[in-house]
């Protein structure tokens, strides 16, 4: 049996489930058992005042909303306590930039009682990717998630020649403090909903902001929605897509501008050796 502290907790906002499936290959390349999932996307957890994680590693991550880590994931992320555990940070973004995203991340990851180690930016298919507009398609693709298996590889290899976290710097990311402006406040109509619908309720349960009114021919609160997208993506039927808005003309900016592939990066702390680059591409 391992040993409590040899135990891996993961911690998640992923509407779409990118996030989550980056983690749970970085968790699969560090070769502990996880322990507890967090998952932050379920309502019903973010119901909850506090999460206190006191032992063993914990991966931590988020999708990236305009720069910056979205305002539910921060509520939600400063729930958790710890206690000087190393801390292994994911955020991943659509092909555009990551922006202050990983160094907000890596900062609440201290503010919570964590000992950031390392980083990682990796990429998903964009939220607001569609047919017409595809925005780093089918990604994170097989490529991605053999980068995200050799992180965590060479996490663990890591933590394992440094036992004392508290020895451990907090690692250097890129960033900028004070943050950026991210995504705004403002509400509009942006889904709109063909004659395919057939009422299967895979948008009810799919929200994470439960904002789908099941009463009005499964239309969107628009006041509540982050547009996130997770209910167009999870449609079996594809009756939900983008309308005319500025959701969409930023779907066609995005898919005229950020086209060239880009690879995950990955951060180190300098505390450990001088073979591990304090940030690189994998």
């Amino acid at each position: 049996m391992p040993k409590q502290s040899e135990l891996l907790t993961l911690v998640y906002f992923s509407p779409t489930r990118t996030t989550q499936t980056i983690l749970e290959e970085v968790a699969r390349g560090m070769n502990i058992p996880v322990a507890s999932v967090i998952d932050f996307t379920k309502p019903s957890t973010r119901l909850k005042d506090a999460y206190d994680i006191r032992q063993g590693p914990v991966i931590i991550g988020s999708p990236v909303y305009a720069g910056r880590i979205p305002k539910d994931a921060v509520v939600s992320l400063e729930k958790i306590k710890g206690l000087g555990q190393p801390a292994i940070l994911v955020v991943l973004y659509g092909n555009r930039e990551y922006d202050d995203a990983l160094l907000e991340l890596r900062d609440l990851a201290i503010n919570c009682g964590f000992i950031p180690v390392s980083g990682g930016a990796f990429i998903g298919e964009h939220s607001f990717s569609n047919q017409e507009f595809p925005i780093a398609r089918s990604r994170p693709d097989e490529n991605d998630l053999k980068k995200a298996f050799q992180y965590g590889n060479r996490i663990s290899s890591m933590l394992d020649q440094c036992p004392k976290t508290e020895m451990i710097t907090p690692v250097s990311v890129p960033g900028n403090y004070p943050y950026r402006d991210g995504m705004g406040d403002t509400a509009f109509q942006f889904i709109e909903i063909n004659e395919d619908c057939d009422s299967c309720g895979t948008c009810v349960s799919i929200c994470p902001k439960q904002a789908i009114d099941e009463s009005a021919q499964y239309s969107t609160l628009d006041e509540t929605c982050i547009f996130c997208c997770a209910c167009i993506r999870a449609c079996p039927q594809s009756a939900r897509t983008l309308k005319d808005s500025p959701i969409k003309k930023k779907a066609a900016w995005l898919f005229e501008n950020c086209g060239i592939r880009k690879e995950p990066e990955v951060y180190f702390s300098k505390s450990f050796n001088a073979t591990s680059p304090e940030g690189a591409r994998i």
